[in-house]
């Protein structure tokens, strides 16, 4: 089953990128990239590291609100590590999995390593969704567009059923009246009975069981400390405000410098539907969102999609450094089990190889 949905993620993706092909002027396209500025394009590649270290800090403080300040240095350094494993692991959560298992290593706890991703991913995806409701609305007119109100309405919903979450967390599981309408919705889908439909219903209601329950958990963090949920989302708002620069000087790199407040309308939307998995890490799909989006504040279509496939490339070159990084890590664990080799070795002085600082993750 997954071999069939990874391929078909492929076929998707490759029908995405045939479409752009097919509708856009390639010579157009290759006269922008034969045109880029390399100061910019430079500047845009180190723009991203700047990036990476903005969301390491929001890590780094969601795991030091729980009582485990890891070193920045190293989240920086895993960081990287779950890029690479993002781009070349065919699933979209490997990178956070990669990440999780280093820092619960580390620390000693695998619990508050999960919720610190959880929590960094699940405030990033509520922000988005409020700006992509919201941000449409900008001067502009950018809501009124038949291709945006639609994922203003996903937008409402998705953020509706996050806040749900939020506020019911492991109480959800247990409320009688949600129970009822889940009763009777897995009876509409025929999910009650044995078979192909009763086995993706159970494999839902696990996922969306564990989502309360690390929703909850979230929850506990910030009633604990209201001031760091203020802390987070100021990051939060921060990094997005990054992006916008990011995709700016995107677009400076191929000679053009678009309305900064038309991208900052129209990049929550593009993002939300490139984010849609669909596609083999998101491919096609959050160029072709790009070309739309972008389109509709005036910008070419062709000079857009440069711009997008510059983005991608630049994902692709933080999964090649994080390979680097993981690849370096792995020399020195070997270093280190060598060292402690000889050590313990006839005639060395008796050592023991200590765990990993804070023991044992429970993972």
């Amino acid at each position: 089953m997954k071999r069939r949905i990874l391929f078909l993620k492929v076929a998707v993706s490759l029908g995405f990128i045939g479409l752009l092909a097919a509708t856009l002027d390639m010579e157009e396209l290759l006269s922008q990239a034969r045109g880029a500025d390399p100061v910019y394009l430079l500047a845009c590649v180190l723009f991203s590291f700047l990036m990476v270290a903005a969301s390491t800090w929001k890590w780094w403080y969601l795991l030091r609100k729980q009582g485990h300040p890891l070193p920045f240095r190293n989240l920086y350094r895993w960081y990287f590590i779950g890029y690479f494993y993002s781009n070349f692991v065919p699933s979209n959560v490997g990178g956070d999995v990669a990440r999780a298992w280093l820092a619960g290593r580390r620390c000693g706890s695998g619990s508050a390593a999960l919720i610190s991703i959880f929590a960094e991913r699940f405030t990033g995806s509520l922000v988005l969704l409020a700006l992509a409701l919201a941000m449409p609305f900008l001067p502009g007119g950018l809501w009124r567009h038949p291709a945006v109100w639609p994922v203003m309405l996903l937008a409402l919903g998705l953020l509706a059923g996050a806040v749900a979450l939020m506020a019911f967390g492991r109480a959800a599981a247990r409320s009688a009246w949600l129970a009822r309408l889940a009763g009777r919705l897995r009876r509409v889908l025929h999910a009650d009975r044995p078979g192909r439909a009763q086995r993706a219903w159970d494999r839902a209601a696990g996922k969306v069981e564990t989502l309360g329950a690390k929703a909850g958990q979230l929850l506990e963090v910030f009633r604990s400390d209201p001031r760091a949920a203020w802390v987070v989302l100021a990051q939060t708002v921060l990094f997005y405000l990054m992006t916008v620069v990011n995709v700016l000087l995107g677009y400076r790199a191929f000679g053009a410098w678009p309305d900064a407040g038309g991208i900052a309308a129209a990049l929550p939307v593009a993002m939300l539907v490139g984010m849609i998995p669909i596609t083999l890490g998101n491919l096609g799909i959050a160029e072709g969102a790009y070309v739309v989006y972008f389109g509709l504040t005036g910008m070419s279509r062709e000079l857009t999609l440069a711009m997008g496939l510059l983005l991608r490339l630049k994902i692709i070159l933080l999964g090649l450094v994080g390979m680097a990084v993981q690849a370096g890590e792995r020399m020195d664990g070997l270093r280190r089990a060598d060292s402690a080799t000889d050590e313990s070795s006839p005639g060395a002085p008796s050592s023991t190889l200590a765990p990993p600082k804070g023991g044992q993750h429970d993972l």
